[in-house]
């Protein structure tokens, strides 16, 4: 994002691009009446600017010859009290590209400037009226894609994780306080009981920044997906279970064996959790052809960026070393269920057999064709991911997160290490004052131009 000024009007479309109901154009900044009023008429020939605060206004938009471009809705929002601080003006009309380019090109006519990616959300963040942490879940509510991934965002925007990084801040910044303290007003040897304050402080911080940290693999893929691949040999029925789940005919189903060479992948939501469901090729022991080669080679990969494994045996077919080989290729920390399927057939493995190929892992034997077992494996995936899951009010989903808790809790592990070593604390604050600037990064009370323009440049025109 280029470096700009907030005392400029700026306005863009907030609502998607193309036909539908309504278009919302977004204008904000200092000369938004002076801005809109000229092209405004209402049957009460009122000025906009004379009017109250959060209140809509029914009339029609012309060009600048006069010309009645839509009748529309205006809202009003006066600073301070609007989303970015500023006044605040949204037209609604109706949600066609040629009027809403027309109203946004009069605005531009007049002087004002088309927003950048982000710039609303920034001017809100500048204004002070959110910070760093829920500037980020307003993106990540807009772009979720599962009912987990939208709780996550909410309770991220109404200042949950705010507060956890907050509340850490203020540990940190008394413990600072208290060592500086002792700086200034120096004692021969510490009493035994504010030593012991001390190290509870380093270790409720400690612990607090490592149950934040240990969320964050689980809690990145709820927020971009998780990967669930579906292996097996060829023709045991990965391609239909996968056109069952999705209840629809994507993959190319075929009785010729290495039908699939590459994976596909469609986005898929079980439980309220946002899967990336991926089909793949089948895995044998001795590729007979090149192409069977590469397609095993991305299977392989596949089953490595995977967090479930679908295994798909044949259940009208005998256990062979193929089945066996297939499971040896699946990475051992990987969550695994075992899927018999074609169980519309009779089952042509003995029990016993199958019980000791799945071992711990689930099984559940199922049809592609009737849709028997189905229900059963949703509820499998379902459980398998709610394992471990926290709640949602203090979960970070981002690598930046991850980045300034890890530096940190880097600081501070030398602070606390020095501190058991007894060493001066004047050797010991410099540490602490790097972690609670990481902490203040990551609320947003120190920041970085560049920073915001990473983070801003996300965010779609509008908002």
């Amino acid at each position: 994002m280029s470096r700009f000024e907030l005392d400029d009007t700026i306005a863009a479309i907030a609502t998607p691009a193309g036909e539908g109901g309504i278009a919302v154009i977004r204008v904000s900044g200092p000369g938004v009446f002076d801005a809109v009023d000229p092209f405004f008429i209402s049957h009460e020939n009122k000025k906009l600017r004379d009017r109250s605060a959060n209140t809509i206004h029914w009339g029609k938009f012309t060009d600048p010859s006069g010309l009645a471009v839509d009748q529309v809705l205006v809202s009003i929002f006066k600073a301070p009290q609007s989303y970015t601080g500023q006044d605040v003006i949204e037209i609604s009309c109706h949600g066609g590209l040629a009027v809403t380019r027309k109203i946004l090109g009069v605005l531009l006519e007049k002087g004002v400037r088309h927003a950048e990616p982000g710039e609303f959300t920034r001017r809100a963040f500048l204004a002070g009226k959110i910070d760093l942490t829920q500037a980020e879940a307003v993106l990540d509510l807009i772009r979720a894609k599962s009912d987990r991934s939208l709780e996550i965002a909410a309770c991220q925007l109404s200042g949950s994780l705010s507060r956890a990084f907050k509340e850490l801040k203020e540990k940190i910044l008394r413990l600072l306080a208290h060592m500086e303290a002792y700086l200034d007003f120096p004692e021969e040897d510490l009493e035994v009981d504010v030593k012991a304050g001390m190290q509870k402080q380093f270790t409720e911080i400690l612990e607090k920044i490592r149950s934040l940290l240990s969320g964050f693999e689980r809690n990145a893929r709820l927020r971009e997906g998780i990967v669930v691949a579906l292996a097996g040999k060829p023709n045991v029925g990965k391609s239909s279970i996968f056109n069952a789940l999705l209840e629809r005919d994507r993959a190319i189903v075929s009785e010729l064996p290495h039908t699939t060479r590459d994976h596909l992948e469609e986005p898929l939501e079980i439980g309220g959790v946002y899967l990336r469901l991926r089909d793949t090729a089948g895995l044998i022991s001795t590729p007979e052809h090149p192409l069977d080669k590469i397609g095993m080679d991305r299977t392989l990969e596949t089953l490595q960026e995977s967090y479930l494994i679908l295994d798909v045996i044949d259940g009208s077919a005998p256990l062979d070393e193929t089945d066996k080989h297939v499971l040896s290729q699946v990475p051992e920390n990987k969550k695994k269920v075992i899927l018999v399927n074609k169980s519309d057939l009779p089952l042509r493995i003995k029990m016993v057999e199958l019980k000791a190929f799945a071992g711990k892992q689930p099984l559940i034997r199922l049809s592609a064709k009737t849709r028997e077992g189905f229900k059963e494996l949703e509820e499998s995936i379902t459980r398998l991911l709610e394992r471990g899951a926290g709640s949602e009010g203090e979960q970070i989903t981002r690598l930046r997160h991850q980045k300034a808790l890890e530096a940190t809790l880097d600081a501070l592990l030398r602070a606390e290490s020095s501190f058991r070593k007894k060493t001066s604390f004047e050797f010991i604050t410099p540490d602490l004052h790097v972690a609670l600037g990481s902490v203040k990064e990551l609320i947003g009370e120190v920041y970085s131009e560049d920073l915001l323009d990473v983070i801003f440049s996300e965010f779609c025109i509008g908002k």
